[in-house]
C-alpha cells in the first residue's frame, strides 16, 4: 500500500556552498530515478534563530515527501550515500526517515520544541529511539540530527513550512489564474488571507515564484487581493520572493 513518509535532512551546507534544499531536492530526483515511488514536494521548515545554534544562515531544515509502497529501511542506503557524496565538507549533515504511523503527540512536541528552544542531539536520539524512528549523522558534529528530525516532526504536522520544491511550481511565471496553478501542479490549492478557495478564473501574478505553504497536510498558495499600477484588482502571494533571490 501506498503511503507518504517523510525525509529529513539538515546541516548539509557550509557558507557559499549549495544549500540543503539543493539537497533534498536531490534525494527526491534520485529517489525517483530509483523506482522507488514519486516525490510529492520538499518542504522548508524555519527553527530557532539563535546566536547560540551553530547553523549556516537561517536555520532551516528541509523535509523531502515521498509517496511510495517501498519499506522504509529500503530507503537508509541511497539517502545516505547520496549525502554523503554531497553534503559539504564542515558541514554537520543529519537524516530522518519516518513512518506516518510513527507520529505522535511527542514528535510534535519536539518539532515545536526546535522552533522555540535550543535542543541538543541527545534528545532526538532519545526521542527517535523511543519512537523507532530512524535518525543518523553523516559527519562533523552531527547535530544535524535535531534539525532533521525536527523537519519530520513539523512535516508530518501539517500545518508548517512552505514548499520549496513542488512539481510544476518553477515552471509558473507572470500572470496566471488559480485553475491553471491548479492544472500545471496538479495539487495545489490557492486560498484567500481568510483560508477561502479563490475561483479558478481568478488571476494571479505569481511575482516570478510562487511558494506555497503546507496547510492541513496538503501545498496551498496563500493570496490577497492588491491593486496593481493601474488600480485594477489582482490577486498576489501573501508570501513573496523574486526567485533571482531564492537560494533554498
Amino acid at each position: 500500500m501506498k503511503r507518504t513518509i517523510f525525509i529529513g535532512i539538515d546541516d548539509t551546507d557550509i557558507l557559499g556552498g549549495p544549500g540543503t534544499g539543493r539537497m533534498a531536492r536531490g534525494v527526491a530526483g534520485l529517489l525517483e530515478e530509483l523506482g522507488m515511488g514519486r516525490h510529492r514536494g520538499v518542504i522548508r521548515h524555519q527553527l530557532l534563530f539563535d546566536p547560540r545554534i551553530p547553523y549556516t544562515s537561517h536555520n532551516s531544515a528541509k523535509c523531502v515527501l515521498f509517496e511510495t509502497s517501498h519499506t522504509l529501511e529500503s530507503f537508509r542506503k541511497p539517502c545516505i550515500n547520496y549525502l554523503a557524496d554531497n553534503f559539504q565538507p564542515g558541514s554537520d549533515p543529519g537524516l530522518c526517515i519516518c513512518e506516518p504511523s510513527q507520529f505522535n503527540t511527542q514528535l510534535a512536541d519536539y518539532g515545536l520544541s526546535a522552533q522555540e528552544e535550543v535542543l541538543c542531539k541527545d534528545l532526538a536520539y532519545g526521542l527517535a529511539q523511543k519512537l523507532g524512528v530512524y535518525l543518523v549523522e553523516l559527519g562533523g558534529t552531527g547535530d544535524g540530527v535535531i534539525g532533521a528530525l525536527a523537519a519530520v516532526a513539523l512535516s508530518a504536522g501539517g500545518n508548517d513550512g512552505r514548499y520549496v520544491h513542488l512539481r510544476g511550481i518553477k515552471e509558473i511565471d507572470g500572470l496566471i489564474t488559480a485553475g491553471e496553478v491548479k492544472e500545471k501542479t496538479g495539487t495545489l490549492c490557492v486560498i484567500d488571507d481568510r483560508g477561502e478557495i479563490i475561483p479558478d478564473c481568478s488571476v494571479i501574478d505569481s511575482m516570478g515564484w510562487l511558494r506555497p505553504s503546507r496547510v492541513d497536510g496538503e501545498p496551498k498558495l496563500r493570496v490577497c487581493l492588491e491593486n496593481d499600477e493601474n488600480g485594477r484588482d489582482i490577486w498576489r502571494p501573501i508570501e513573496r520572493k523574486l526567485r533571482t533571490q531564492a537560494k533554498n
